[in-house]
């Protein structure tokens, strides 16, 4: 009797034994495809997020070789419906001509002894403010730099890159319209328009 239960017992644990190395075995196999599964899933995914980023850098990179001339178009089509970039660009602008650099003086220009401290004081806080709220409205990528130690070329904003009557008109304080010159903004000074709004009601009872 013994040995028979022996036997049995033997018998059992073997097949226990396989039946525990079966399971193991399954879930193993069921895991590993579910791993495969997920990666074959995953690896796509990856390779097309590389390609739509590789393609946004070289559209970057396409617009940071492109002519001045087409940058400053898109400088014109960004502010052309936006008050605050208006005012900002023709506050530099209009800065810029206190410093004698304007739109047709390029050969002429000197650095008077207010240089320095109108570049550091107005010119480079203007830039930058212009260029800070481009990007918040989402109308431009990146800043431009001011290059104050090129006199002949201080930048992407510098007027001899623009179109006269585009600095002429934007002097009045009205583009296309759009009368800018009640701007309000946080700073010491503000620049002088070739209009003001009671001349234009003199016109207007004319």
């Amino acid at each position: 009797m013994f040995p028979i239960v022996k036997r049995e017992s033997i018998s059992a644990l073997k097949y226990s034994r396989i039946q525990c190395i079966s399971r193991t075995s399954f879930t193993y196999l069921a895991s590993s495809n579910v791993t495969t599964r997920n990666l074959s899933f995953k690896i796509p995914n990856v390779f097309k997020a590389v390609q739509q980023a590789n393609k946004i850098d070289e559209r970057f990179e396409e617009l940071g070789k492109s002519p001045t001339k087409d940058k400053v178009q898109q400088v014109i089509d960004a502010v052309k419906d936006t008050p605050e970039l208006l005012f900002q660009l023709n506050f530099f602008f209009y800065e810029c001509g206190k410093l004698g650099i304007t739109h047709d003086n390029v050969d002429k220009r000197k650095r008077r002894w207010n240089y320095w401290p109108n570049v550091i004081l107005k010119l480079a806080p203007l830039n930058s403010a212009f260029w800070d709220t481009c990007y918040s409205l989402d109308k431009a990528q990146h800043k431009h730099s001011l290059t104050p130690f090129k006199l002949n070329d201080i930048g992407l904003l510098d007027p001899k890159n623009f179109p006269q009557d585009f600095i002429k008109q934007l002097a009045t304080g009205k583009y296309n319209g759009i009368d800018f010159r009640n701007v309000i903004i946080f700073a010491f000074s503000r620049p002088k328009f070739t209009t003001t709004p009671a001349e234009d009601e003199e016109k207007g009872t004319k």
